[in-house]
Order: structure tokens, then sequence, then C-alpha cells
């Protein structure tokens, strides 16, 4: 990380640039801050690129593709500009150590953290595939090593800008060493050329050089071509894949699937060598030591910005621009609308008139978590409308987005468009509410997310999102605390799921690299066509072992508690929200749950709410609907609060100070979407009885109510 140059912008679309990351032949990487208030990295491709119309084509296809890149060990590409005079784009910005950095340091790697390295490299790839790209420079210097795990960054981008230069002048892109025989050769390359170049990388993380050796680009090129890699000292375990890899024939090197399958998983327990964790957690917190700097000379104020965020690319802006056209408030385009609150020009109470602001809630209306949290939003808003010292009424907008990611997206773009919508409460789950995010964040728009927890959502800053429930990256929460003050088991078996392998690795981390259990934690791996009766025969003989099942699908968890009970396990067993369903519950009679919503009549910090709620809609409040409630009631304190000029300040009001609702306190750090977990962190303990899950207590109780 560099100072500026006198010589560089102070700042581009909005970002005020604060150092230089990296310079090279395609332009400058610099860490810049977004416009509201997020690091991030920010590229910036030289004008001559500019000027050739196919580049400019290829450069705005491959920055959409990559926008839609959703991958654990990538950065996300959060905005660009294919049409400024320097074409740029800005991708979240993770602090770490790139590898070929720590190669200098630190020379080569153990063959267990090359494997579980190659591990996470071959998912990034096989995600930028899935997407349709082809990285075309995986490089060391590519290769970022964060506290969590390592990214592959630069994807996508260089393809585009390679593409012109090829055409342009007949020059090789990509960098000499680690790109393959056919991008050597200036030939088509696709995911192939990646698995060589992954090759390149992960020989010279085992071996300490480069497999084609060093010197003049032409020479190192023609080896690449012509001669066989140098693999001398490379561990017996890794010779065979990586010579694969290296193949100079394309069609003799193993598919990115094939890698993952030979590589394993990625084990975050130990995964970077002795001496490099400090070293990486050092680079982590120079940032937060960063001053902006005084403006530079060519660039002394920021160009002025109507609404404080970038503009939104050519084919958002017609999405934005054809949702309006379409009418907000009209039924169409497979979006119904529902709205709840003051009809707009009533006057209120018609002592007075107040300004309308408009609460979107967005999700599948057929589904029984969206339609409780619609209502409870609804009381929210009848409760905020009924006070005498209010400054605005509220009106609650329902655009129901089917439960698909497609929906999501045009039903949070109808939202957006309407400059009355100040805040949008994301009701839907997974494979939904992610694709609202890019949506809310090019509009200015706060995404209030009460339900979904998916590793898509983990990104490292999001401009207008907060997530208001905790997650599992930082749970499951109340079974920890219930097994560590409650069953206090000598040994935790950690069952690891791996049919749901990725989506279970945040409860192993946090049982084994966190600690976060007390005594002995064993992690025992169960294959995906395995029924777990093998399993629970080796738990049983120790029968008073905890069990914490670290996966999601209940069909899954129904098995594995069938096979404990026949084996005779009678230690406590726990689990998180996701697996509960009808067939679980038959099977895992005894079994501990937490979860991120309350049973709010059973509760005793919401059953005025419930109350309430059975009073208007006629039935008990079901799971979330208390959540909602609290959501709209957060947005509009936090609309109370600020000046209320526009919406693009309501994420940063709500940030300002901690605010207590009746299903956890919601308080976050200036620089994340994440929910701070410690005390009244809104986890909950639930217990399975005669086939239902009964509500034990919160949280912060356990131990002394159980």
């Amino acid at each position: 990380m560099d100072r500026l140059l006198p010589a560089d912008p102070s700042w581009i679309g909005g970002h005020r640039l604060v150092a230089r990351l990296g310079a090279g032949g395609m332009g400058v990487v610099y860490l810049a801050r977004s416009p509201h208030g997020a690091w991030v990295a920010l590229k910036v491709i030289r004008a001559e690129f500019a000027e050739d119309a196919g580049f400019l084509a290829r450069f705005r296809r491959e920055t959409e593709l990559a926008t839609r890149l959703s991958s654990r060990w990538t950065v996300p590409v959060l905005t660009a500009d294919a049409d400024a005079r320097s074409p740029w784009l800005a991708t979240a910005y993770v602090p770490g150590l790139p590898l070929n950095e720590a190669l200098a340091l630190h020379g080569p790697w153990p063959p267990a953290q090359v494997r579980t390295l190659a591990a996470a490299l071959a998912a990034a790839l096989d995600d930028v595939h899935g997407a349709g790209l082809v990285h075309r420079d995986v490089k060391p210097a590519n290769v970022l090593l964060a506290a969590d795990g390592p990214r592959l960054i630069d994807f996508g981008i260089a393809r585009a800008v390679g593409a012109t230069a090829l055409t342009t002048d007949g020059a090789v892109i990509g960098s000499a060493g680690y790109l393959s025989p056919e991008q050597a050769r200036g030939t088509a390359v696709g995911a192939a050329s990646d698995v060589f170049s992954l090759g390149c990388v992960l020989a010279h993380t085992a071996t300490g050089r480069a497999p084609f050796g060093t010197g003049g680009a032409a020479a190192v090129l023609f080896r690449t071509v012509h001669e066989e890699p140098d693999l001398g000292g490379l561990p017996r375990e890794l010779d065979a894949p990586l010579r694969a890899c290296l193949a100079k024939d394309a069609g003799e090197r193993p598919t990115v699937a094939e890698l993952r399958g030979l590589f394993g998983t990625f084990d975050p327990r130990s995964w970077l060598p002795g001496g490099l964790p400090a070293v990486v957690a050092d680079r982590a917190g120079r940032v937060l030591d960063l001053l902006v700097p005084e403006p530079t000379e060519l660039s002394a104020a920021p160009v002025p910005l109507s609404t404080g965020t970038p503009a939104p690319s050519a084919s958002r802006r017609r999405l934005l621009t054809a949702s309006a056209a379409l009418g907000v408030g009209a039924i169409g385009g497979g979006t119904a609308w529902w709205q709840w609150g003051r009809d707009r020009g009533s006057g209120g109470t018609g002592k007075r008139s107040l300004p309308t602001r408009v609460i979107g809630l967005l999700g599948d209306r057929s589904a029984a978590a969206v339609l409780a949290q619609e209502r409870g939003a609804a009381i929210a808003v009848a409760e905020h409308n009924a006070r005498p010292d209010r400054l605005f009424d509220l009106v609650l907008r329902t655009a129901d987005d089917q439960g698909t990611a497609e929906g999501s997206a045009a039903a949070a773009a109808r939202l957006a468009a309407d400059p009355e919508v100040y805040a949008v409460v994301a009701a839907g789950a997974n494979r939904a509410v992610p694709a609202a995010v890019p949506v809310c964040t090019e509009a200015g728009v706060c995404l209030l997310v009460t339900r979904a927890d998916t590793e898509r959502l983990s990104v490292v800053h999001t401009t207008t999102a907060l997530v208001l429930r905790p997650t599992r990256t930082a749970g499951p929460g109340a079974v920890d605390r219930y097994l560590n003050r409650v069953a206090r088991p000598s040994r935790t078996v950690v069952v690891h799921d791996l049919a749901d392998e990725e989506e279970g690795l945040p409860t192993v981390r946090i049982a084994t690299v966190h600690g976060k259990l007390d005594g002995t934690v064993d992690v025992l791996q169960v294959a995906a066509g395995d029924d777990f009766t093998a399993a629970a025969d080796t738990i049983a003989a120790r029968p008073d072992d905890a069990v914490l099942f670290a996966g999601v699908t209940p069909a899954r968890a129904a098995a594995c508690a069938r096979a404990l009970r026949t084996a005779g396990h009678r230690g406590a067993r726990a689990a998180d929200e996701n697996v509960l369903s009808a067939s679980f519950l038959r099977e895992a009679d005894g079994w501990w749950i937490s979860t991120a919503y309350t049973d709010a009549s059973a509760d005793p910090r919401t059953r005025q709410f419930a109350a309430a709620y059975t009073t208007r809609h006629r039935t008990a409040p079901g799971p979330w609907a208390a959540e909602a409630y609290d959501a709209v009631r957060f947005a509009a304190h936090g609309l109370s609060a600020g000046s209320g000029d526009g919406r693009e300040s309501l994420r940063a009001e709500l940030l300002r100070a901690p605010w207590q609702g009746i299903t956890r306190r919601l308080s976050y750090e200036s620089q994340s979407q994440f929910l701070e977990t410690g005390q009244d962190g809104g986890w909950f303990l639930f217990h399975v009885e005669d086939g239902r899950a009964r509500f034990v207590c919160r949280h912060d109780d356990i131990g002394t109510t159980t």
C-alpha cells in the first residue's frame, strides 16, 4: 500500500481515494472509501483502452457477469462505470496478504496447507466458470490471504482487457510463468487454462519456486510451451494432481470439479503455515489506522453527486426506469402490491397533513413466514401512526417476489423506483434475498434483512444493507450456551454432514477454530450418501457425549436423529433452526434447537405484541412476525432521528447507536452489515417435545431458567 501520487485524482465516481494498492500495464488499483463509507478496491483502466468499442462492450458484459458471481472465495464487484474516460470498477476490499508476498516472507508451505489452499481455489474457479467467466490471470499476486481464508481476486475483468490487447497488437495477456501454453501462443482459452495456472500457483506454493523458472518473459513463455515444469522437491501426495494440471494439452488436464474431489474441502483450523496468521492480522489492521489524505493536486474537490451514490450502470438504470414506467402502485409484471397504513392525502387524523414514508416488504406471500412478517410489520405501522408526536405517517407496501432470485431483483427494483420508499424489509429466504442487495445498493435504499442467513450476504462491505439477525457464522449461540452451561459434556461430537458441506462449515468453525464449546471437541464427517448408522454407532460407544449437528437439510438431520436414537445415544443433541420440519420433529424428541426467531406467544418480552397480533389477525403470530415488527420500528426510529432529507442517510442513522427492540438489541460496527451478537444478541433456545419445538428461553437466560 503506497501513498497517492500528486497526479492521482482525489475522487472517482463518488469514491474518495486514500492510497495506492498496486499498478500495472492496464491501470492502477486504489484503496478508496465509497460514498457510504465502506472500504473498496477501485481499479481504474488506462484511458487508451476506453477508445476501443470492442473493449467497452466486453468490459460491460464481463462486469455484469462478475456482479452476479457469488462465491465464498472471491471478492464481489460492487459497482463499475464503463463510460468513464478511464473505465473503473470497485470491489469489496478484503485486507490481507498476497500469496506472492507470503511466499517471499516465509517460503514454501507444508503439503497439508497446500491441499487446503487448493481446495478453496478450486472452489473459487468452479464458481467463476459457473458464472461464465474465465479468470485468465491466476497467479500468487491474485490470491489474497485473509484471516478467514484465501480469496481469488481480479477475476473476469482481466479477460475483457486481455481480449482487446490481443486483437490490437498481438501481445500475450497474463503473467509469464503462470499462464497456460495456449495463452502463451496467443490462442483462445477456456476453463482448462485456469486449471493450468492453478497448478503453477500450487507448485510454487509447495516448492518455493515458479515451475517454469524466472528471467525474461520470452524465455519463461518458451519453457511454458516446450519444456516440462521443474517440480523437484514437490511432496509425493501433490505430484500426480499437479502434474495433471500442468499438462501441455488442455484436454488432458483435470476439470475443476475433479480437482475439488482430489483436494477435498477447505480446513479452516490450520490453513496458514506457522508465522503467517500474525502477518495477515497485522496487514488487516493497517487499514484501520489510515487517515484520509489531503486532496491531490489535480482534484481538490469531489464531483457533486445528486444522490451520494455512484450512478447505476446502464443495464441497471434501464431496469429502474422500466419499473417506474410500469407504475409502482400497479399490479403487473407478476408482482402484486399490498398497502397498509394511512391513505395518501388523508391527513391522518384530519388535524394536520403529515409527509408519508413508505416501508417496503419484500417476499413470497405464499410462504407462511413472509405472511407472518407482513402482519407483524403492519402492527408496527399502525402503532406508529397512532402516536400524536409522530413526524410522518408510515405506509407499508408489500412486493411479492414469488420466492425466486429473479422475482426478488425485479420486485426490489419496483420498490426502489418509488422515491417515497425509504427502506425495504427483506422477509424472504436465502434463495431470493441476495438478489435484492445490489438493486437496493445502487438505488440507495436501506435493505433490512430479517430472516435470510447465507454466505452470499457475507460480502465484506455493503453500502445499504443491514442483517437484523445473528448468522450461522457467529452461532448457533443458544445451543452453544446450553451445552456449556447446562449439559456440560466432557466431549462434544460435531457431526459434519457433507451433503451440506459448505453450509455446515460455519458450525464446525464455531466449535473448533473459534473454540466456543467447552471440553473436548471432535469432528465426525458423514458422506452425502451415508445414512448416519455407522456414525451413530461410533458416537454411541460413548453414549453421554453431546452431539452438535452441522448441516441444514431437515431430512438429513432427521436421519441423524433416528440413527442416534436407534444406537442408544443418551447425551445432549443439538442443531440450528435450518433443520426444523415436520419430518425432523417426528424423529428428534429431546433435541435442543437454536433459532434467530422467538415464539412471540411464549416469550415474556413479546407477549404484548402477540396479544395485539392475535386481536388484529385472529391467529397467533408465527415465526419471524415479531422480528419484522422490530424491523419496521427500527426503520421508523432511524427516520425520526435523521434529518429526513433523503433515504440515503437512513443506514448511517441506524448505525449511529444501538437500538433495543422486543426481540433483540440491534447494534453494528460502523463498517459491517452484520449484527453484533454480544448481550441480547437475538438467539433463542427451543426444545423438541412430542413432535413440536417448544420455546424455552432467550440466549441470555440459559443456565438460569433451564
